[in-house]
């Protein structure tokens, strides 16, 4: 890139391009070729701390100046402008390549399997690395060690990954040639071109390590459970799960062991209508490094929660019907066959005739004895018993079920009893 291409004025930086070392010091001269009265300004196309690379100006004349440049450990590319004051879009810059050693490059940790799909390493490069945060172009060269071509294990196309890439690492991703497939022990050559720099070469080792997103959905069954469903699992997964109350984060967060080999399990012994948080993290085998931890938050269903289900308050409803008709049924029933007891009190005020009382009284007298098997004797003219089968003494306020009968006072027995028993046979002197 030369400054000569982007002079819109009669200013001119010279020189117009350098390649400087990450630590050195350069000189510039900036000329006006247009006389006029404003002073001469510079700055940089980027904002650069500092600490790593620092200006200092001399005033050569009324249309011209002297431009220090220090670099103090930085490396990257950049743009040194200059211009009239207050005329920054009109004035030119000069390129400013600032380089170093490619220094030593490191696999940070062992690469990463995520989902079964892809898998990610990280190269510790700390200069490659900040070359290219500061506008370097990234250039890189992979090649898989193998005896024959046809045994590889990934696709040749390597995806540099610049965006999750910071100043100290670089980021790198390949997908595997069988889908599913990572094997141990793969052989990878690296080598980093950049432009400038010398040429970095690296072997590492990509034995892989499974990280898996646990995906999973939550569903409250009950005032006390919730029901973890797993969308997706793998074979030989080793898969946790956490719970806390959402509204409760000071409780230690501890995990227990899932069975993968089920599509649901349940947790239980929970509080009714509650918020709580429950997370889940899974790992290939059980002594690979914690898997990527993914949470979500779900509210347990209140004790009364069946009563806004429509389902239940139907059948709530028929059960209380049928509950209803077998109460007035019973009642139905009992008040039926219920003995009726009729109690009728013996008028003595209208006095009848001794031929129609005693008349009536006969006759009651043999419906009682023959309906009710009760016998009357008279063992003692001042008393009368009236005896059941059982020799149950009877009182004389007691009454006999299912018939309507006129009693009258025991004063009145006698008669009953004189008229009840046999003719006296009179002797031939009373003849």
């Amino acid at each position: 890139m030369s400054g000569s291409e982007f002079r819109l004025s009669n200013i001119e930086i010279i020189p117009s391009r350098v390649i400087i070392d990450s630590i050195s010091t350069i000189n510039f001269t900036c000329i006006n070729h247009e006389s006029n009265d404003k002073p001469l300004k510079t700055s940089l196309s980027k904002i650069i701390s500092s600490n790593e690379i620092e200006i200092n100006t001399n005033i050569l004349n009324k249309t011209a100046i002297n431009i220090q440049l220090e670099a103090k450990n930085y490396v990257g590319i950049f743009h040194l402008l200059c211009y009239s004051n207050g005329e920054k879009a009109s004035g030119t810059r000069t390129d400013v390549i600032v380089k170093a050693a490619p220094g030593v490059l490191q696999l940070v940790e062992r690469c990463r399997v995520y989902d079964k799909q892809y898998i990610k390493c990280q190269i510790r490069a700390p200069t490659i690395a900040r070359a290219i945060q500061n506008g370097y172009p990234p250039k890189f060269e992979f090649n898989e060690i193998s005896h024959s071509p046809d045994n590889l294990a990934y696709v040749s196309r390597v995806e540099f990954l610049e965006q999750e890439s910071t100043n100290e690492y670089l980021t790198f991703k390949w997908r595997p040639i069988t889908d599913g497939k990572f094997p141990p022990r793969v052989r990878m050559h690296m080598k980093a071109m950049l432009p400038y720099f010398n040429v970095s070469s690296y072997y590492f080792d990509m034995t892989p390590v499974f990280q898996i997103t646990p995906k999973f959905t939550l569903q409250p069954i009950s005032s006390s459970e919730i029901e973890i469903k797993l969308l997706s699992t793998f074979s030989s997964v080793f898969c946790e799960k956490s719970i806390i109350p959402k509204l409760n984060p000071t409780i230690n967060q501890t995990w227990t062991i899932v069975e993968t080999k089920r599509n649901t399990t349940l947790i239980d012994n929970l509080l009714s209508n509650t918020l709580y948080r429950v997370c889940m993290k899974c790992r290939q085998v059980y002594t690979d490094p914690d898997g990527i931890e993914e949470c979500q938050e779900r509210k347990t269903l209140s004790k009364f929660n069946f009563l806004y289900n429509q389902n239940y308050f139907i059948v709530i409803i028929i059960i209380l019907i049928l509950i209803l008709c077998i109460i007035i049924g019973l009642v139905f029933y009992f008040s039926r066959n219920q003995p009726r007891h009729v109690y009728r009190p013996v008028n003595n005020g209208n006095k009848r005739t001794n031929d129609e009382a005693n008349s009536n009284l006969y006759i009651n007298s043999i419906e009682h004895k023959t309906s009710s098997n009760v016998s009357i004797s008279v063992s003692n003219p001042d008393s009368v018993h009236s005896s059941t089968p059982d020799d149950v003494p009877v009182e004389d306020d007691s009454i006999v079920e299912k018939h309507s009968y006129d009693y009258l006072p025991i004063a009145s027995m006698q008669e009953i009893i004189e008229m009840c028993s046999p003719p006296k046979m009179l002797s031939q002197s009373e003849n």
